[in-house]
């Protein structure tokens, strides 16, 4: 329980990361839709209920009516809202009717007037030809366009979070950099290591560029010493249980730096981005001390990138 605890404390910050990006894709996905929706038919109820007073208040009084006129209100109330209204003169004419049948209060016969003088309104309805052009509802769109901007976001989110994971594991792994070392000279060498360095050692001796056997570069503090093209390099082979961390990189800039040659530094595993960089500004600066990175943990694949790196 102790132990979970540290653990949440140290990566608080990411978690409280990954629970604002999840919640970026719930509201994204099921909030927001939802909300939008709800919002356009608050407003097209609005619109329902103001047209449907309207036309109850002119049919009681008896006042004249007409679709002209229906239609004329209907898109008012569209543009004053900003929605698109669902029904057709016809459909709200007919609840209209529905809704004065339903009332008690007024007389039976003053219904029946009204209800007839809608009637013949409604006749001179006429249904839209189906061929006919209809202008698109955008309104229809909103809310997936407010729900993909919220995924985008979302995204953004997620892949800055994984970057900063990255970021801050290879940090941690430069920090700790010399206790996931395997064969780190001056400590106990696993038999593991030894056959890694052994088959490197192979490999340079097969494709012909080993120049010295590895008592002499014990005492220069390498491992081999490799020559192509009248340029030597310290070969250094490292067998990690984890990818290369910087303070490891830099000790092998500072031996290739102090030797005068080139370097070339294979790894079993891999190296952190931060190691890579440290590599590639080394490499813009000079010119006669290059370094190389290969990684690899079959003499297949390393024996191709030898290889290929010296083109024998």
């Amino acid at each position: 329980m102790k132990a979970l605890l540290n653990w949440a404390l140290k990566n608080a910050w990411n978690l409280f990361g990954a629970i604002g990006v999840a919640g970026t894709f719930y509201f994204s996905l099921m909030y927001v839709p939802d909300y939008v929706n709800q919002i356009t038919t608050g407003k097209v109820n609005v619109i329902h209920e103001s047209l449907m007073d309207d036309i109850q208040e002119i049919a009681f009084h008896e006042r004249s009516l007409s679709l002209e006129y229906i239609e004329t209100l209907i898109h008012g109330r569209e543009l004053s809202q900003g929605v698109s209204y669902p029904y057709t003169p016809d459909e709200l004419l007919m609840q209209v009717q529905e809704r004065f049948m339903g009332n008690k209060f007024i007389p039976l016969e003053k219904r029946e007037v009204i209800f007839k003088a809608l009637d013949t309104v409604r006749s001179e309805y006429k249904p839209a030809q189906m061929s006919m052009k209809t202008e698109y509802d955008w309104s229809q769109i909103i809310p997936w366009l407010f729900s993909g901007l919220g995924v985008f976001i979302a995204l953004i989110g997620a892949t800055s979070l994984a970057k900063k994971l990255k970021i801050d594991q290879e940090t941690e792994m430069d920090i700790i950099a010399g206790d996931i070392v395997i064969n780190e000279r001056g400590g106990s060498m696993t038999m593991a290591a030894f056959e890694f360095e052994r088959m490197v050692g192979e490999v340079l001796s097969e494709i012909g560029i080993l120049k010295s056997d590895e008592t002499q570069s014990l005492d220069a503090g390498y491992d081999f010493l490799a020559a192509s093209k009248d340029k030597e390099f310290i070969v250094e082979a490292k067998k990690y249980r984890k990818m290369l961390g910087l303070s490891t990189a830099r000790d092998f800039l500072h031996r290739v730096t102090t030797s005068g040659k080139g370097g070339v530094l294979i790894v079993s595993s891999g190296a952190t981005q931060r190691a890579k960089e440290l590599f590639s500004e080394h490499n813009r600066l000079t010119d006669n001390q290059k370094v190389f990175l290969i990684f690899g943990d079959s003499k297949e694949s390393i024996k191709k990138q030898l290889v290929n790196l010296f083109e024998v």
